[in-house]
């Protein structure tokens, strides 16, 4: 098990988000569909308004959660999920995604000169299908009931989504490249909002609110009470308590699949369970998720490649289990009916696959995160940023009908 004092470096410093405990660790939540009539807020349905036809992306093209890219089209070594692929690491002939990292760690992501195309990026951005439109559609009503803010969103997760560079710089972003603008538009305008950035700017500024993320959190850390000590708030009812958003978008795999090397069976039932947990807290309290497929594990100074014992640590052992924590987010989010940003998908063109030198966090832009245009959308953060707005734009739509 990696001591959690060397856990901690897997991310940049940030804050730690307070609030009033509630049940966050209520079992699966009943019916999210409200009993009672209620009053809309902000401008949204009444809670017994009728239903339209559902809605439902007419470029699902075969690829939802239930068939996310990232599983069932990347078949590099990079991609396993068994350990049994760490028979083939070599000390003298590592994997291919460790050989370029000396390479890339001199090297700007924006001077890869790869110029993504624009269509594969989205493509991350996992259209909903019919079950998931349904789906939402319910949490988004019983949310509606409790007061959340259809023109608010939360985030969830850890240094990744604490990081400044994930959506903050669109709360100031004055213009985007034409192309990137429209998949951002929405179909059903709400509240004079033309664009999903527009609407989440209104009232309490969602890009710059506090986050439920922590340095170096797992899953379990986001309903834990703050410092562990009972009857105070846990980090997403703070979040919650706060902003009160309609959606919540999740990222949690990096520092699980750091965590344990006793057996990778345990390590996946454990996170899926935590985040599961997540899953049932935000729906019980009205709050549509939505899911995260892991970035890939790189070479990270400090661990060997490969392993140099069944249980021992190694980057190769960290890569394999990231991948599985992936999958099981992908599953996670079909099986239960939920939107999913497929990210690994949408970075595995990038140089090194959107990771930054150190082999953990996402790369960057020298221009910072919020820069969408050509070379912008070769480095990590920029391209997380682009398929989660895609995808929030997604919801509302599918909210909106």
């Amino acid at each position: 098990m990696r001591p959690r004092s060397l856990l901690l470096s897997f991310c940049t410093v940030g804050a730690l988000v307070a609030g009033v405990y509630g049940a966050s660790n209520a079992g699966p939540p009943p019916d999210p569909r409200p009993a009672a009539t209620a009053t809309a807020t902000d401008g949204a349905l009444p809670a017994d308004a009728p239903v339209r036809a559902p809605r439902v992306d007419s470029d699902v093209a075969g690829r939802s959660a239930c068939s996310a890219p990232s599983v069932a089209e990347l078949h590099a070594p990079d991609d396993a999920r068994d350990l049994g692929a760490l028979a083939a690491c070599s000390p003298d002939d590592p994997w291919a995604h460790l050989a370029d990292r000396e390479q890339a760690a001199a090297l700007h992501c924006d001077a890869a000169a790869r110029r993504i195309d624009l269509s594969r990026v989205l493509e991350g951005a996992l259209p909903l299908d019919a079950a998931t439109t349904d789906h939402v559609r319910a949490v988004f009503r019983a949310g509606q009931a409790q007061g959340r803010r259809p023109d608010a969103f939360g985030l969830i997760g850890d240094s990744m989504t604490l990081d400044a560079n994930f959506l903050r710089p669109f709360a100031a972003v004055a213009a985007l490249p034409r192309d990137v603008e429209a998949s951002l538009t929405l179909a059903a305008p709400k509240g004079g909002a033309r664009t999903v950035l527009e609407l989440f700017r209104g009232g309490h500024d969602s890009f710059i609110a506090p986050r439920a993320a922590k340095v170096g959190a797992r899953a379990p850390w986001a309903l834990a009470p703050r410092g562990g000590k009972e009857g105070l708030a846990s980090p997403l009812d703070a979040m919650v308590a706060g902003l009160s958003p309609a959606y919540a978008a999740i990222l949690y795999g990096a520092n699980d699949a750091l965590w344990r090397t006793d057996s990778l069976e345990l390590l996946v039932r454990g996170f899926r369970a935590a985040l599961a947990s997540i899953v049932d807290a935000l729906e019980l309290r009205g709050i549509v998720p939505i899911l995260t497929t892991v970035p890939k594990h790189m070479r990270e100074k400090g661990w060997p490649d490969c392993p140099s014992a069944a249980l021992a640590a190694s980057n190769e052992r960290f890569a394999v289990q990231a991948t599985a924590l992936s999958a099981e987010v992908a599953d996670l989010a079909c099986q239960r009916h939920l939107p999913l940003v497929d990210l690994r998908w949408a970075l595995d063109p990038l140089l090194d696959h959107g990771v930054g030198p150190d082999g953990v966090h996402l790369s960057v832009h020298p221009g910072g995160g919020g820069v969408l245009d050509a070379g912008g959308l070769e480095c990590g953060y920029n391209v997380r940023n682009l398929v989660t707005l895609r995808e929030l734009a997604r919801v509302v739509d599918a909210v909106s009908w």
